[in-house]
């Protein structure tokens, strides 16, 4: 089966229908805009290192214009008209104008489509004309490398990557023990697709120098990923603005789940206030079990 899929702003849309049922899409093709078109190579580099997805052949973007909805309809329709059947269209991402073109299409072929909605865990599908078919639950098991690759990331476990490696190995601290505490609970818990700790990652910023990240726990679990900063001693507010720079186009910008998790200290009023502003979890690791639970929570287990 040929998927056509918008490509919006976050990626994993388009990666789930394939994931969920890599038997079942033989090519995909991206629809995007000019602005979204590099993300192409991202992505197509994404599946062909995915075990999974090998089967999964990339044809050329297509390319429509974000908030002209006659031309995309027809771009749409001209592109679906020349694909060889069975087809299926995923208008998750993308604009609103080229959500609706997409549907429209579909409408005027024949086209079934479906919605991706990691909200609440579900792959809806339906028939060209709109009519809800079957509501299908989301159960894909994604390692962080590929998460992180399918977010245009170099990464390397456990390891840094290019000139990081003349950098000096630290000596084991507090901080280091704690994440390995936290590590090998969150392994031993079996609940998560993947857990990884020193998770190295690097990006080419717009000046074309690269941008190098150390995460210290990533776990992943259908779908999703949770970044994990563990700390003792004094939390400071930089503390919190370096996970929440992740989430940002030019540093990393990955749409991730975020927690620090702090030992042997309390995090003061200012902290707890900032945290809650920029959506990061505070966990004390002075239960392992909680800290458990937490991961569980945010990626949708609890």
């Amino acid at each position: 089966m040929h998927l056509f899929t918008l490509l919006g702003e976050q990626p994993i849309p388009n990666l789930i229908p394939l994931w969920q049922a890599p038997q079942a899409y033989t090519r995909v093709t991206f629809v995007v805009t000019p602005r979204t078109l590099p993300q192409v190579d991202v992505l197509k580099a994404a599946i062909a290192h995915d075990p999974a997805l090998r089967q999964v052949q990339v044809s050329p973007p297509l390319v429509v214009e974000a908030y002209d909805l006659a031309q995309a309809r027809a771009a749409l329709i001209r592109a679906l008209e020349q694909a060889v059947p069975p087809l299926y269209l995923n208008p998750t991402g993308g604009t609103k104008i080229m959500s609706l073109a997409a549907q429209q299409a579909a409408h005027a072929l024949g086209v079934p489509w479906l919605y991706v909605s990691t909200e609440i865990g579900q792959i809806i599908h339906y028939t060209p004309s709109g009519d809800e078919v079957k509501r299908e639950k989301i159960r894909v098991r994604v390692s962080v490398e590929t998460y992180l690759r399918a977010h245009g990331l170099e990464v390397s476990l456990g390891k840094p990557i290019g000139t990081w490696h003349n950098i000096k190995t630290p000596p084991p601290t507090p901080g280091h023990t704690l994440e390995e505490d936290v590590h090998q609970a969150l392994i031993q818990s079996g609940r998560f697709d993947d857990v990884q700790r020193n998770v190295y990652i690097r990006k080419r910023g717009n000046n074309g120098h690269y941008i190098d990240n150390e995460l210290d726990i990533v776990v992943t679990y259908n779908g999703l990923l949770a970044v994990g900063s563990c700390k003792t001693g004094k939390i400071l507010s930089a503390h919190l603005y370096e996970l929440s720079a992740l989430s940002r186009r030019e540093v990393a910008g990955i749409y991730a789940r975020k927690a620090l998790i702090y030992r042997d200290t309390e995090p003061r009023p200012g902290i707890l206030r900032r945290a809650r502003l920029d959506d990061i979890a505070l966990v004390p690791a002075t239960n392992l079990y909680q800290v458990v639970n937490e991961f569980s929570r945010l990626l949708g287990l609890s």
